[in-house]
């Protein structure tokens, strides 16, 4: 593998970046290939601390539930594209 990293034999889908571990964790700024903590791979090829990726989405999904639309935009979905997947998709929306 290009990224550097050790994965399960049962793992089926893998995006593999070189050198893709040798950066820093993009929340707490942490060399990823040398820590201690473990690392969570993204479905879009990208590396972050575990405990990172669970703190920093965590508050994320409390922000967008606390958030109160006004009554019109309530219902409203709009179309995303993800970049990184290459893949459409839609989501609430949200400011």
């Amino acid at each position: 593998m290009k990224c550097n990293c050790r994965l399960g034999m049962r793992l089926s889908e893998h995006k593999c970046r070189e050198k893709g571990l040798e950066t820093n964790c993009p929340i707490c700024g942490d060399l990823l290939f040398t820590s201690s903590a473990a690392v969570r791979a993204l479905p879009c090829g990208h590396f972050m601390h575990s405990a990172c990726f669970q703190v920093y989405f965590g508050m994320l999904d409390a922000f967008l539930a606390a958030e109160e639309l006004p009554k019109e935009y309530r219902n409203r979905c709009q179309d995303i594209l993800c970049n990184d997947r290459e893949r459409k998709g839609r989501s609430q929306f949200h400011w």
